[in-house]
């Protein structure tokens, strides 16, 4: 990165903790350009140098947000269980989790969450896990599951980081598959009375 690039980034980044800065205190819509601007401590010219509007600072969050995401991709399709993806998953939700939870209380968090899985779908359907599942049923079609998989998730996380005190990220993966093992094992059974 150049002295411009990093001139860019800073300024860039001063803007976007400024809005987390003043959010404890206000909603994203409350807060006004000049106030933002106020505690970044740039001016209008250059944030307009490099944002439209306002809502361009949550874009460049996102957008962050999944870079700094995807900078874990080789660690995460390295593993070998879906749980251990899962608590890596987590982990950096839960890192994250002050700024999220203010995005969550303002409703600003689908955006984020739709970027992010768009780029989790290519991560994934990559890893060893789906690739082993291919292997064993070449004519099974993943895509549903991994939309299943990642609406699911998606509440785990959003619900998770609203929480005071949050079970780790290694407690709720092993709830989830404890929880699975137990329904596979109740819709396996044969002659067994099925919950209505």
């Amino acid at each position: 990165m150049n002295g411009k690039e990093w001139q860019i980034e800073t300024s860039k980044t001063k803007i976007v903790d400024a809005v987390f800065t003043l959010l404890p205190d206000n909603t994203f819509d409350e807060l006004t350009l000049n106030e933002i601007l106020n505690e970044a401590g740039v001016s209008k010219r250059t944030f307009y140098r490099y944002f439209k509007h306002k809502d361009d600072i949550l874009e460049f969050y996102y957008d962050q947000f999944v870079t700094r995401y995807y900078q874990l991709k080789d660690e995460i399709i390295r593993q070998t269980s879906l749980k251990k993806m899962m608590i890596i998953n987590l982990d950096y939700f839960f890192k994250n989790r002050e700024r999220l939870r203010l995005l969550i209380r303002d409703r600003r968090h689908y955006r984020l969450i739709e970027n992010f899985n768009r780029v989790n779908e290519r991560m994934y359907m990559g890893s060893a896990v789906w690739k082993r599942i291919r292997a064993d049923e070449p004519d099974l079609s993943l895509d549903d599951m991994y939309y299943f998989t990642v609406g699911g998730y998606s509440n785990i996380i959003i619900h998770r980081i609203m929480e005071e005190n949050p079970k780790s990220s290694s407690e709720i993966a092993d709830d989830i598959f404890r929880a699975l093992g137990e329904l596979i094992k109740v819709f396996q059974m044969p002659n067994r009375k099925r919950p209505a």
